[in-house]
């Protein structure tokens, strides 16, 4: 299975499952997000690459660089961005509730 493969089928699943919940909360915070996490990404992952601290097989990667970095990178950081709301929404504290306060 090829990383873009495998991207594809994450990205998928955390789609469907956390799309009911993101459609409530504010885009603009998670836009934001998203746009400092690919940045971060692109930039760090192309210094981890270019050091040879990490490695790729070349036969499961697309080819598409940037312009170290293989592209299939950034669905870690698109994936966090979509589940990491999701959790803290689903299982965070309730609004209208003050920490410490018993639910």
């Amino acid at each position: 299975m090829t990383y873009v493969l495998l991207s594809v089928v994450v990205l998928a699943v955390l789609a469907v499952a956390c799309l009911p919940v993101l459609r409530r909360l504010p885009h603009r915070p998670l836009a934001l997000t998203a746009l400092v996490l690919l940045t971060l990404t692109v930039v760090f992952d192309n210094v981890i690459v270019g050091l040879d601290i990490v490695a790729y097989d070349q036969d499961l990667i697309s080819g598409l660089r940037m312009p170290i970095a293989p592209v299939e990178d950034l669905a870690y950081a698109v994936g966090a961005v979509l589940l990491v709301p999701t959790l803290w929404e689903l299982l965070g504290p309730r609004r209208g509730t003050r920490a410490g306060e018993a639910q």
